[in-house]
């Protein structure tokens, strides 16, 4: 588990140049202007049930006062302020990241949604067993008629 943290350390450097340390956690972001001389970013993370840790963070990133000449005839400027080289690059690694992020957790759950409908199948048979042990003759096909589309629709999942 070690390498693969270094690994994604090494990935993201301005993400841990922000104190970022739990990379694979982050489940998303959103950014949004907080007047024209900053920018915010907050940060959420998906957390183990029970973690101390905060389910986001906000970062707060200054913008870059900018003289551009507001008319060719003219001596005039007018003052633009750009977002910060930081933030984009932040930005990118962000959006890299959450794609990487959701990427892995569809592998992960569809893996695990299919070891489930096998136990569940297992079970489900063993079930049918059971039950049909214990009923009269008279109701066995009906229900033994439930039963198959009961596991028709287990294994649809």
């Amino acid at each position: 588990m070690s390498s693969t943290t270094a690994t994604q350390t090494e990935t993201y450097p301005t993400l841990e140049g922000m104190g970022i340390k739990n990379a694979q956690e982050i489940s998303g972001y959103a950014l949004r202007p907080d007047g024209a001389e900053r920018d915010t970013l907050k940060i959420r993370y998906k957390r183990a049930k029970g973690s101390f840790l905060p389910h986001s963070r906000t970062y707060k990133f200054g913008r870059a006062l900018r003289a551009v000449i507001a008319d060719g005839g003219t001596a005039r400027m007018e003052h633009t302020y750009e977002i910060s080289p930081f933030l984009l690059k932040a930005i990118a690694e962000l959006d890299t990241l959450v794609a990487d992020n959701k990427t892995v957790s569809a592998e992960v759950h569809s893996v695990v949604g299919e070891e489930r409908v096998v136990e569940l199948l297992k079970e489900f048979n063993d079930l049918e067993t059971l039950v049909s042990s214990q009923i009269a003759m008279t109701d066995a096909a009906a229900v033994a008629a439930r039963f198959a589309r009961l596991r028709a629709q287990l294994a649809a999942l």
